[in-house]
């Protein structure tokens, strides 16, 4: 008798209803409560900042960041501007950087009127030595530095720092240059020779018309009534066609005084040499007074 042949395809249904059996039985979940899940974030490691795909992008903790820092930079900006200026510290100036954290103080106490003659000088050597061109400042400064040069304030040290930084800064007042010519016109003849130079090119240089006199005075300095050159020595200015001072002029106003005493001595030099003569002119004209001269 012939066994009956079952199909291989009829067990599939044993198997896999097995295999889902098995693969349906689940684990059953674990409920979390809502306590400990805070507990769970308050224990969680900090984020870590995201990395910025560009960098135009930023990340939302940065951003926290910049707000909390922007107090202490405000902070750090008025302690700036509250700053006190002293002599000390404009002294101390001699980086651009350093006085632009004075600035803003230095313009305040300017408009306050309260800045001595001292502290005026070591300004206009800070601005210089840092050259650091501010109009508002060198226009404070030379709304006080008039006065008090006019006052007898201000040496000719402390104005001849004045100078030198308009001249560096290439800024020109009219009022500063003139007070200058004003007040230190009879102090010429002592200024150093490499001061009056400075004066001069400054005042070239800006273009200052007026105090012609005084220009002159700084390349030719009055000579002393005692000097034996006091109006002995030509005036360069008036043999040029026109001298500034006039009357006034410590020169001579002739075009046959001599340029220098040394010159006047060459001059007239040839009255004090003894006559030579050559030996026909011996010969020719006896034992006068004129040959005799000449064989002494």
């Amino acid at each position: 008798m012939r066994r009956a042949v079952k199909c291989a395809a009829a067990n599939d249904e044993e198997d896999v209803g097995g295999g889902l059996d098995e693969r349906g039985t689940k684990r059953p979940r674990k409920g979390v409560s809502a306590s400990s899940r805070e507990a769970a974030k308050q224990n969680a490691p900090k984020k870590e900042k995201k990395e910025k795909e560009f960098a135009w992008m930023d990340s939302e903790d940065e951003d926290e960041d910049d707000e909390v820092a922007e107090p202490a930079h405000k902070e750090e900006a008025e302690d700036d501007e509250n700053e006190e200026v002293t002599l000390e510290k404009l002294e101390a100036v001699h980086s651009f950087g350093r006085m632009v954290m004075l600035s803003d103080s230095l313009g305040k106490t300017l408009k306050a009127g309260s800045l001595g003659p001292n502290e005026c000088a070591a300004a206009c050597r800070a601005l210089a030595r840092a050259k650091f061109f501010d109009n508002d400042l060198l226009e404070g400064l030379c709304g006080c530095l008039p006065r008090m040069i006019e006052g007898n304030r201000l040496s000719v040290e402390q104005a001849h720092d004045a100078v030198e930084c308009m001249k560096e800064l290439n800024f020109y007042n009219k009022e500063l240059f003139s007070s200058i010519a004003k007040t230190f016109k009879q102090k010429v003849s002592t200024m150093a020779g490499g001061m009056r130079v400075v004066w001069f090119e400054a005042m070239q240089g800006l273009g200052h018309k007026k105090d012609l006199d005084f220009q002159q005075l700084l390349q030719m300095p009055p000579v002393p009534p005692g000097s034996p050159n006091y109006r002995t020595i030509r005036c360069a200015f008036f043999a040029k066609g026109g001298c500034e001072l006039g009357a006034l002029c410590t020169y001579a106003h002739n075009m046959h005084a001599p340029i220098s005493l040394t010159d006047a001595a060459k001059e007239d030099g040839w009255r004090m040499r003894s006559v030579m003569l050559t030996q026909d002119q011996m010969y020719s004209v006896g034992n006068d007074a004129y040959a005799s001269a000449g064989l002494r």
